[in-house]
């Protein structure tokens, strides 16, 4: 009797020890790690693990790797919600809840592979994980107000030859590469199939040559006409909605402002909520704002609270003139939960208290287009740049040139900060745009449109910096089309479950 519960229990620990491998190998795909290379390879020990399972053993292993592998990459948000909160439990209870809700797509995404494992050859079963994966993907960015934080391709950032497929399939082409190398080794360990892997990996050197050759014609670039300064003010957050240091964030912008108009820039750009108060209302501060762009004799675009006297608050960026007139304001259309609106108020506001202390945002509808001098600009606030749907949207209003302007001092030095980022690489590929990052306390840089960073500042760091960038007018498949590839992969992966579903029944 003991010698079968011994026998059970390392039945079930070899395989969890497996998925435990999974999420310590994806984990050190994404950043600060950086190891991307671990991400062709990651799935591996999962894939191979669920075939001494059934179908609800392999959602158990897919959920543990899930929850480890999140719990591990998003433990900033342990960091920011105590800071906010002061209470450790709750804290610890969001980051626990958060992992568990993306663990879910995991355990999903393993459960339905076991489940079609006996029925599909190595081509088929390769293209289903692939697709199903990338269905999964494109459901969690978009459900519940969509979390599309560490998309399995963005772990590729810096593998800036494969990622130009993202021109034409968004981030998620870079998915569905990464997960059929990895069903395809898999596969092949189980099955010795030579000749249906070498197809698989003969279409990924197909992809890979495209890739290539889109990144040399992208290499080419129009002279720089548009000249650019940067400021990161590094604002501590218990300071930015405290009235007793109004005054010091006040001087903190005006002297980068002054400093870098010395330079002669295009266009000044401030971060997120950089003017501690609501524009224009706050008559103050708005003259303060009108009187420091007069002062630099150039286009600002700044990040500020906005209402203009009726019910509604917004996160905006208004656009200031040389001489101080405002030009126009774009509102931010994709809230964060918890951080800018409480979601279903009535049940949820008694537990949790919205992050930010000037209460619960409006949303914006429009997706608005800045002209500066002769080229159109379009800011992405914070969040928006999440969304590679939201952004192409400004690049079909005619932007030119995208700009990023955030605020993750809410991250403090923790691994969010770059995680955002290089959401950034990605837009500025899917679009052929340079995409301008000016954060509060960093990080603000520049990515050039074929993915490239060409300036990174460090974090928590008071500083400035000119950039010459090139606007573009080219729309690519992706700016057209949106998420085609993603949708297409949603379609197929329904159909090739009704395919087997049926031969199931038939055969039975």
């Amino acid at each position: 009797m003991t010698f079968k519960i011994s026998a059970s229990i390392s039945s079930l620990l070899k395989p969890f020890g497996a998925s435990l491998i999974s999420a310590f190998l994806i984990f050190l795909s994404f950043p600060n790690n950086d190891y991307f290379y671990f991400a062709w390879i990651a799935f591996i020990p999962l894939l191979l693990s669920i075939r001494a399972t059934g179908v609800r053993g392999s959602f158990l292993l897919g959920f543990s790797t899930g929850f480890f592998t999140n719990a591990a990459a998003l433990y900033w948000i342990y960091t920011m919600i105590q800071f906010n909160t002061g209470s450790r439990l709750q804290a610890m209870l969001c980051l626990v809840a958060m992992s568990a809700y993306l663990a879910l797509y995991y355990g999903i995404w393993t459960a339905l592979l076991r489940f079609v494992m006996p029925s599909l050859s190595l081509l088929r079963f390769s293209l289903f994980a692939a697709c199903l994966w990338v269905s999964l993907e494109y459901l969690r960015a978009h459900f519940l107000t969509g979390f599309p934080w560490l998309l399995l391709g963005m772990s590729q950032w810096r593998y800036t030859s494969i990622i130009q497929i993202s021109e034409f399939t968004g981030v998620y082409g870079v998915s569905f590469l990464i997960m059929l190398v990895n069903v395809s080794f898999t596969r092949f360990a189980m099955t010795r199939k030579i000749a249906s892997f070498f197809l698989v990996m003969a279409g990924l050197a197909c992809v890979s040559a495209l890739c290539y050759v889109v990144k040399l014609r992208n290499e080419v670039t129009s002279p720089p006409y548009m000249s650019v300064a940067v400021l990161q003010g590094n604002i501590d957050q218990y300071k930015k909605w405290d009235n007793t240091y109004q005054d010091e964030i006040m001087r903190v912008y005006s002297g980068l402002a002054r400093e870098a108009s010395l330079h002669n820039p295009d266009l000044i750009v401030w971060p997120e909520t950089a003017v501690p108060g609501f524009l224009p209302t706050n008559m103050f501060l708005y003259d303060w704002v009108r009187g420091t762009a007069k002062e630099t004799k150039t286009y600002n675009l700044i990040g500020s609270p906005y209402n203009d006297g009726d019910s509604d608050y917004f996160n905006a960026v208004l656009l200031f003139g040389p001489e101080g007139e405002m030009l126009g304001v774009h509102k931010k259309t994709h809230l964060v939960p918890f951080g800018e609106f409480v979601p279903f108020r009535k049940l949820l506001a008694p537990y949790f208290a919205i992050l930010n202390t000037l209460g619960d945002f409006t949303r914006g509808k429009l997706y608005d287009v800045f002209p500066v001098k002769s080229i159109r600009c379009a800011s992405t606030i914070c969040s928006e740049n999440f969304f590679g749907g939201t952004v192409r949207h400004f690049v079909l209003n005619g932007a030119e040139v995208i700009l990023n302007q955030t605020n993750d001092a809410w991250f403090f030095k923790t691994a969010a900060a770059k995680q955002h980022f290089i959401m950034n690489v990605f837009r500025a590929i899917e679009n052929r745009r340079t995409i301008i990052v000016s954060g509060n306390t960093g990080i603000s840089g520049i990515v050039s449109p074929g993915g490239v960073i060409s300036h990174e500042t460090p974090l928590f760091e008071r500083t400035f910096f000119l950039a010459k960038i090139s606007p573009s007018r080219y729309l690519t498949f992706y700016t057209r089309h949106g998420d085609l590839f993603a949708q297409c992969c949603v379609l197929m992966s329904l159909l090739m479950l009704v395919a087997i579903n049926r031969k199931i029944f038939t055969a039975k």
